[in-house]
């Protein structure tokens, strides 16, 4: 498991669990991860409110399907080709572009009123 994903899913874990002591939530830096097997994960926690400790098994399936389903949106908007087509079309734009943002980004009608 990539230690991004880890972390992520510390964050998770943290915000899911409440002190079973105060029922505040947990703040990502005093979750532990202790385990974890498959879908499955041990970790510790410190509460950081009134300073208690607690040992939590959780099914963590839910956040690597999450994970999990960002990365391949991720790697399909990632892996689209250029197409010759598209290079052309953006040459076009920037020869014709004067540097100014604020033409392209505001509405035609949002013009017309502040006029």
């Amino acid at each position: 498991m990539k230690l991004s994903h880890l972390t992520e899913i510390v964050k998770n874990v943290a915000a899911t669990l409440t002190c079973p002591k105060c029922g505040k939530h947990f703040v990502g830096d005093a979750v532990d991860v202790v385990d974890i097997t498959g879908d499955r994960g041990l970790f510790s926690a410190h509460c950081l409110h009134c300073n208690s400790a607690t040992l939590v098994a959780m099914n963590i399936r839910e956040y690597r399907q999450k994970i999990a389903k960002r990365e391949r949106q991720i790697s399909k908007v990632a892996f689209n080709k250029i197409a010759p087509a598209d290079v052309v079309e953006m040459k076009n734009f920037l020869e014709g572009f004067d540097g100014d943002f604020r033409k392209i980004l505001e509405e035609p009608d949002r013009k017309k009123r502040v006029e």
